[in-house]
């Protein structure tokens, strides 16, 4: 054990891995949703997100085991949305939300610094994906829904 966590910091760590194993579960049903309509070039996207979203909540536990602390086996549970401008609505909302929870998280681990660290990390994670989402749904405005679809197959 590297260091004692405060109560605050584990459950933080604990509710991050929650919410990342949650997302990455409604990502890859996303994924598999947006396969089954056709469109195999996004579908490899938002896969690729689930898998990454996988890895960070593997990162948090680990985390968690290195300061100590046996991790929790849950998830939070996110809507499966069908329709695909839907589901990258809610997730780029969902992004920015998540991104300024992430940098509020910074200030409760300002004494550990290797926590701090992969929190900052995660935020540029998000928000290169928050950025491909707001060009994709600037696509959408732009192109019109059904020209962008064409693209996604």
């Amino acid at each position: 054990m590297n260091k004692m966590a405060t109560e605050k910091q584990i459950e933080i760590l604990k509710g991050m891995a929650k919410a990342w194993f949650g997302n990455s579960q409604q990502h890859s049903i996303h994924a598999e949703i947006i396969r089954q309509k056709g469109f195999s070039k996004l579908a490899d996207k938002i896969q690729a997100e689930a898998e990454g979203e996988w890895k960070e909540a593997q990162r948090v536990n680990a985390r968690l085991l290195e300061l100590g602390v046996t991790p929790t086996l849950a998830i939070n549970n996110y809507p499966i949305i069908t329709d695909i401008r839907e589901q990258l609505e809610y997730d780029y909302n969902e992004g920015l939300k998540g991104m300024a929870e992430l940098n509020a998280m910074i200030a409760d681990f300002a004494d550990d610094y290797i926590t701090r660290r992969m929190i900052e990390e995660f935020i540029v994670d998000e928000q290169e994906h928050t950025n491909w989402l707001a060009e994709h749904i600037g696509l959408i405005e732009e192109i019109g829904y059904q020209n962008y679809l064409i693209q996604q197959l």
